[in-house]
């Protein structure tokens, strides 16, 4: 019996997952099936492929890393050969899959889904999403996304294998329940102490898993409101902000989540300017992938939309500067 390409997949999802429980977000099997193909294929190859230890961290065999590097190439030309043949025999059979993240998700749900219409290329658009840009981008290498719109940093050590568009920077912003005055900000900001009427200011939320830029969100409020204690935990920045606007606490976002917020949200919260840009977002498509033309013609007129359309200015109104106690006795 020879290897299968499901085999292939399995082994390849679990390597870009890191482990075989991390693989089951990706392939949607139960850990014992994933474990059964894992098994399956070293006993067909007659060697061990993954050492295992008691850790999380996945160790390759020697064997295992020429398999693992097999199977991203077989897989690579199997998809591509799939998509080549659905564009010369199989008019309009092409699947576009794209993903992102939630904070991003609002910004480019409608454009993506245009673009692809508008393309007449593909019989079918899926739009899916990844708790961070690590899964989206851990999603695309396991040949189930087709591209997605990430942040930089999740495919630094991956560039060689991506076709990248940079899109924007964006934004950190600090959420603040509305009904918390400006003074008593401001005199927190100063004194490093919360008066009546501000309690939401002593706690503000943990986003996990964790984020690129949570140690330098931790050490603002390390140095801004050194009093104010990670009560709450959310896994996306948009349960964050719910909290948020609970009145419960504070917590930082990305300015690109604005968009998805309804509008109940946004009248509860207020958002203010603390100077500093996150992330750099990029569209990243498989390079392979490129040599197609409509998956080229889709990377191209998508990221030209978005560059175009773009603008901080649309939120010029509800980002507000940081309170400060000169600021406010000058407006007085």
């Amino acid at each position: 019996m020879r290897l299968t390409v499901k085999q292939m997949e399995v082994f390849h999802a679990i390597v870009v997952a890191g482990s075989i429980s991390q693989a089951k977000r990706v392939l949607g099997l139960s850990q014992p099936t994933i474990s059964q193909q894992l098994a399956k294929m070293e006993e067909l190859l007659g060697v061990q492929l993954i050492h295992r230890g008691r850790g999380e961290s996945l160790r390759l065999t020697a064997a295992g890393e020429y398999w693992y590097k097999a199977s991203n190439r077989i897989l690579t030309e199997f998809e591509n050969a799939e998509q080549q043949h659905r564009i010369l025999f199989d008019e309009k059979r092409l699947t576009l899959h794209f993903g992102t993240t939630p904070s991003l998700r609002g910004r480019f749900t409608e454009v993506a889904a245009q673009t692809a219409l508008e393309l007449d290329q593909f019989a079918r658009f899926d739009f899916d999403w990844g708790l961070t840009s690590a899964e989206v981008v851990e999603n695309i290498n396991a040949h189930k996304f087709n591209c997605g719109v990430v942040s930089a940093a999740s495919i630094e050590d991956q560039r060689a294998s991506f076709h990248i568009e940079f899109l924007f920077k964006d934004r950190i912003v600090w959420a603040v329940p509305a009904d918390v005055p400006d003074e008593l900000i401001a005199l927190a900001l100063d004194r490093l102490d919360v008066e009546p009427g501000a309690e939401a200011l002593s706690r503000y939320v943990d986003v996990t898993p964790p984020i690129p830029w949570r140690e330098r969100s931790d050490n603002w409020y390390r140095s801004q409101l050194p009093f104010a204690a990670p009560y709450f935990g959310c896994v996306t920045h948009q349960a964050a902000v719910d909290v948020v606007a609970a009145g419960l606490a504070t917590c930082h976002t990305p300015i690109s989540l604005l968009p998805n917020l309804p509008e109940q949200v946004r009248e509860r919260i207020k958002i203010f300017d603390i100077g500093e840009h996150i992330r750099e977002v990029v569209f990243v498509m498989p390079k392979h992938l490129m040599s197609l033309r409509p998956f080229a013609m889709y990377a191209t007129k998508i990221s030209e939309y978005i560059r175009a359309t773009y603008s901080d200015a649309q939120f010029v109104d509800q980002i507000l500067p940081m309170p400060r106690i000169d600021h406010l006795a000058a407006a007085e």
